[in-house]
Formats: C-alpha cells, structure tokens, sequence
C-alpha cells in the first residue's frame, strides 16, 4: 500500500512545476476533483504556474524540485476576482516517489464532505514491464458509499468474481501490477454483487503506469453516481459508465420559421416545436446522430439535414435551429451545465443573424454606458459558457459593437448561487429578444 495522506484545505493544492534546486527532481500529477469547486490558480515558488484548472482535469507528471516547495492556491470569483483558499504552504517532494495530489469533497458550506487535498504517491520506478500495467485506484467520489472492486474479464460472472479491494471514500489500493489484457472494471456496492459502474470492455496496455480515480459523475440524470478519470501519467481520459447517455436540448431560434419537428437519424424526436420554444434537456444514446428539422408533419421535406453529429458519452449539448427560413441550419453547442457552490454561472449563445457582433453588458442597473462589456466583441454564432456570478439582480443589455445603443434590452435577470444560466440572444421579428433559462445539471 502506498502511502495516502489528506491535507485540510479549501481547495486545489496544485503543485505543478516550480523554481528551486537542480540537483534533483520528483514528480508530481494534480486533478480537480470537487465537484461543485470552480476554478482554480496555483502559485508555485510565486509563481503563478497553473491558471483555470476545472473540474475533471488532470495534469499529467510534471517535474518539480525535491525538497521543500512552496505552494498557494486562490480561486476564481465573478467579477476576475479571486481569493486565496491556501496561504503559502511547504510541501516535502522526494525524489524516490511520484505523487498525485487531489482535491476532493464538496464545496457547499452544508456538506459533510469538505473540500480538501487527498495526497497518493507511489515508487517513482514502477514494474510495469513488455506484459504489465501498473494501476493504482481511489475512491475520490465524496458522497459515494464504500464500494468493491473488480477487474475481471469482459462479461464474467461477477457473482463468482472476487473483489480486489474494499475502498471507501479517499481509499486507494496502492500499485497493483496486473498483466496486460482488455478487462472488465466494475464498482459494486461493498459486500454485494450490486454493480454502481460498470466500464464495459477497457484495453489496459502494457509498460503503462496508470492511476485510476472515481470521482464524481456531475450529471443529475446519469446512469452512475460516479466517472472514472484515467491517467497515464502524461494525459487522461474518462470512463462513462457503459450506460451512459448523452444529454441535449433542442431550440427553435429562426423567426420566420413555422411550427418544426426534429428528427434524430430519421425518427422523429422532437415534436410541435414553436419559434422560441427550447425544450429541456432529454437523454440519448450516445452516438453519431443526423439530425433532420421539417415543418410540423412533413418529414420529407427536411430544412435542416445536419450529418454525422457527434454525441458523446456524459456531454450536454443545445441543438438550435438558427439564422433565416432561407439559410436556416442547426448550431451545436457543447453546453457546460456543472454548477459551482460559490456563485451563478451564466453562459451565452449569439443566435441573433441580423447582428454579427455585439457587446454584451451585465450590471446592477439599467445605466449601462459607462461600464465595460462583460463580453465584448461577441460575433454570430459563437458562445461563452460558465461565466461566474455572484447572486444578485443584473441587467443584461446588447448593443452593437463599440456602441452603446441597446439591441436588447436592458432585461433584468435575477441569478442564484448553484445555478447554471443560458442566456441566447435572437432575432424575433424587426427586432431582438433574449431566452433566459436556468439549465443546472
């Protein structure tokens, strides 16, 4: 078993590449975990080495100075403000091991979970060999109650299976050394056969050292409470369970369009759609998809064909039918629906075709002029998502660029902490309109 550690902490404690001795290096891999943390800085040595790090994202091995390494952290709040969460700190590295630093827990001030830093290492020289992997699991999923482990061949009887550990939350099973082969991975509740993921058929290649984390499936309607993140030491990947569906919505944006149905490789999903009517999330398989839009009840007279749309596994995704009847066609948008604990999040769509670029304001009154553009520059088609905001009420205001002539609005918004806000901008006849919509995961 590999030494395991917890730091208590606000937030990330990335260590991630620092100044110091040359004589000798260790290293280290850091992954954002907490699920409803938002984004985070780290200053290494002060400096200010890793910036943004989201959720769900893992670095790699980067090389860091043996010995003592000063680390702080901040997050970012609305506004381009931040706070620090970690004063500076000293962190021992040695040369001999690896480590993996994780944040783990929730951020709400309610949960029992807090957010902290779950610290793994393991040899810096491992034994994977021309047959063999290296692997070390952990349980990093706050919330999620003690699970077994299985590795097995793909579609073996897990009833005659025995575990390889019991691991409750912040539980690892240290380096195992298993030989190459495609497996089977599943998460059953500890002491029964009940699966809680199941990864499917998984290629584990040989001569790789890998460290496996189940942390948090952030999507309400999965098919798993929990995501396998896989790192490799120099990237990662993540494993859905088998089940897992996609997520998308579908919008009707084109002003002079009539009453629609969507069809999704030729079956009619999405029924009686009205301009400005954008359905709420619905699941389906993940896979690649046409997506066809008619008039209501003529299917084959399609005006929108959109072929071998990508729909993956655990993504959201807004399919909106946009622009003119004449040049109508289907924007897709990978959409960001993960709440943070600590402020609203808002995210824009410019679907509005008769104004190619805009600024857009958000203020506390309806006097926007002398403020700056919370996004300036925003062309047709484009979108921002997950924009950080304290909970409070705004005024949203389009203009034309560089100007300070109201397209739209201003419309006054009313945002909460813990929700997730899509805010598309449109045509609606000689002029615009904006759709609001909380859409959290």
């Amino acid at each position: 078993m590999c030494m395991k550690k917890t730091l208590s902490v606000a937030t990330l404690a990335l260590a991630i590449t620092a100044c110091g001795s040359d004589d000798s290096n260790s290293s280290l891999q850091a992954v954002h975990s907490s699920v409803d943390a938002p984004l985070a800085n780290v200053w290494i040595n002060g400096d200010a080495t890793l910036t943004g790090v989201d959720f769900g994202v893992a670095s790699g091995y980067l090389s860091v100075p043996t010995g003592n390494n000063t680390v702080e952290v901040e997050v970012q709040l609305p506004g381009g403000a931040t706070t620090t969460v970690i004063p500076e700190t000293t962190l021992f590295l040695a040369e001999a091991l690896k480590y993996t630093v994780m944040v783990v827990g929730e951020a709400d001030s309610s949960s029992s979970n807090s957010v902290e830093a779950l610290v793994l290492s393991r040899p810096a020289n491992g034994s994977a060999n021309a047959s063999t992997f290296d692997v070390q699991v952990v349980h990093a999923a706050a919330g999620v109650p003690d699970v077994d482990l299985y590795v097995t061949e793909p579609g073996a009887d897990i009833n005659s299976a025995s575990a390889v550990d019991t691991l409750a939350y912040k539980d690892d099973t240290g380096v195992l050394n298993l030989a190459a082969a495609t497996y089977q991975i599943r998460l059953a509740l500890a002491g029964t056969k009940t699966v809680a993921f199941d990864s499917g058929s998984v290629t584990l290649n040989a001569n790789s050292e890998l460290t496996i984390a189940a942390i948090p499936n952030q999507d309400s309607d999965g098919s798993s409470l929990v995501k396998l993140l896989v790192m490799d030491g120099s990237s990662y990947s993540t494993l859905y369970n088998s089940s897992e569906k996609a997520e998308i919505q579908v919008g009707h944006l084109v002003d002079d369009a009539p009453r629609v149905d969507v069809s999704l490789n030729g079956s009619e999903a999405i029924s009686d759609l009205d301009f400005k009517e954008v359905e709420d999330y619905t699941a389906v398989d993940a896979g690649t998809y046409d997506i066809g839009v008619y008039p209501d009840n003529t299917p084959g007279s399609l005006v929108i064909d959109a072929q071998d749309v990508e729909l993956n596994a655990g993504m959201d995704y807004g399919i909106f039918a946009i622009d003119e009847l004449a040049t109508i066609e289907a924007l897709v948008v990978e959409t960001d629906r993960r709440s943070v604990a600590t402020s609203a999040k808002l995210s824009l769509i410019h679907a509005a075709p008769s104004a190619s670029t805009v600024d857009v304001y958000l203020t506390a009154s309806t006097d926007f002029a002398s403020s700056s553009p919370a996004i300036e520059g925003f062309e047709y088609k484009a979108d921002v998502q997950g924009i950080y905001v304290a909970a409070g009420d705004y005024y949203v205001t389009v203009t034309p660029t560089g100007t300070t002539t109201a397209a739209i609005g201003p419309a006054m918004v009313t945002l909460d902490d813990g929700v997730v806000y899509q805010a598309i901008a449109i045509d609606d006849g000689t002029g615009f309109d904006l759709i609001v919509d909380a859409i959290t995961d």
